[in-house]
């Protein structure tokens, strides 16, 4: 601050005009109170509204939750209705360890072998859901199960399993297996039971977009409220070498969202805004006083001692030229002559005032200005 005041005094030795000044702008501290409370409100409120939607709104496929057209959120809203109590787990473990029906979506192929084999040795009913029909090999007794493809719209049971028998039809599932089952699709079965397994190739029985075509909901109805209580499995594997970073957390979305539009509130409302570009004719006048600021803060931020006392020097000599009839552009010598003769100080100490050693940092500057100032008061003075 020494230096921009210095550099200030040096500007002329002019008299600032009150219409140039800068004014101190004052806030009031419930106004600062205030802007932090609605920013908080803000952050928090954005948080947990996009944290609500997003759960709300989920679109996985076959997610209990998902309101997609290929997600399961009205199948397993209908079985809440009922009374069944579905439960959404990620482990084999986590299956076992809960009551009831198991079912299982596992369209990337996450669980081992050995997870598949403690599903099926466990007698639990396991309703297994496949994602294409290739995967009944590994859920059926036999070593090879083929897949097809569907060539009608619409099914009929066909079979002798009980709790199907009744329907009359289902309606634009895709595909089949050839295992001896239920409901013809190509040159298979879209529904096989054996043993305490119910496999279905193909998911379309069990999402929101055909689970109210002909009687698709009573067939995954029937399939999964055979207990009060369904394990809904989508597993996740576990080897750490196929493991992803997690994706960012709705809450935490939702309060950056809310701290950039705070940042936009603040920029536009709170902070002085630029305005347009006004176009000015050249050459343009500036006061004397603003240039003399914008030196002090150059110079201040550069940290030129040298530069702001040489300034210092020059505005006194303009200062007391006037008075003295003066020259600017006198030598030296002549300046030194005529300030000695007209103050009666030493020619020495004068020169060494006006043209001695440049300082070099801010209290030999402030040393310097209060010298030039004592000068200056004791010529005028005399």
């Amino acid at each position: 601050m020494a230096l921009r005041a210095v550099l200030l005094e040096a500007g002329a030795r002019m008299s600032l005009d009150t219409k140039f000044s800068e004014p101190v702008k004052t806030r009031r501290p419930w106004q600062g109170i205030l802007f932090v409370i609605l920013a908080i409100i803000t952050v928090i409120a954005l948080a947990l509204s996009i944290s609500s939607l997003s759960s709300r709104y989920n679109t996985e496929e076959m997610h209990p939750s998902s309101v997609a057209p290929d997600g399961a959120g009205a199948l397993a809203s209908i079985l809440r209705d009922r009374g069944v109590t579905v439960d959404l787990v990620h482990s084999a473990d986590d299956a076992l360890a809960g009551a009831g029906t198991i079912l299982i979506w596992d369209p990337r192929g996450n669980l081992t072998f050995q997870e598949r084999q403690e599903l099926i040795d466990s007698g639990r009913n396991l309703v297994v859901v496949s994602a294409d029909g290739w995967d009944g090999n590994e859920w059926l007794p036999t070593s090879f199960v083929d897949a097809t493809y569907a060539t009608t719209n619409t099914s009929r049971p066909e079979c002798a399993v009980g709790w199907v028998s009744d329907l009359d039809a289902i309606e634009r599932v895709s595909r089949g297996v050839d295992y001896a089952g239920c409901f013809p699709v190509g040159d298979g079965f879209h529904l096989v039971e054996a043993d305490n397994v119910v496999y279905f190739a193909s998911p379309e029985l069990f999402q929101n977009e055909y689970l109210d075509r002909s009687h698709n909901a009573a067939v995954s109805i029937r399939a999964t409220g055979q207990s009060d209580h369904l394990m809904w499995l989508m597993p996740v594997r576990q080897d750490a070498s196929m493991e992803v970073l997690p994706s960012v957390p709705p809450a935490l979305t939702g309060a950056l969202i809310g701290f950039g539009l705070v940042a936009l509130w603040y920029g536009l409302f709170v902070r002085r805004p630029s305005g347009p570009l006004i176009p000015e004719k050249l050459p343009v006048l500036v006061p004397s006083a603003e240039a003399a600021r914008g030196r002090a803060k150059l110079y201040e931020r550069g940290g030129n001692s040298a530069h702001a006392g040489a300034a210092l020097r020059a505005g006194t000599i303009h200062t007391v030229s006037g008075r003295l009839g003066l020259p600017t552009n006198d030598t030296p010598e002549t300046v030194v002559n005529q300030l000695a003769d007209a103050s009666g100080w030493d020619r020495a100490a004068i020169a060494d005032l006006f043209y001695g050693p440049s300082p070099s940092n801010e209290r030999e500057l402030t040393d310097l200005a209060h010298r030039l100032d004592l000068f200056t008061k004791e010529l005028h003075h005399d």
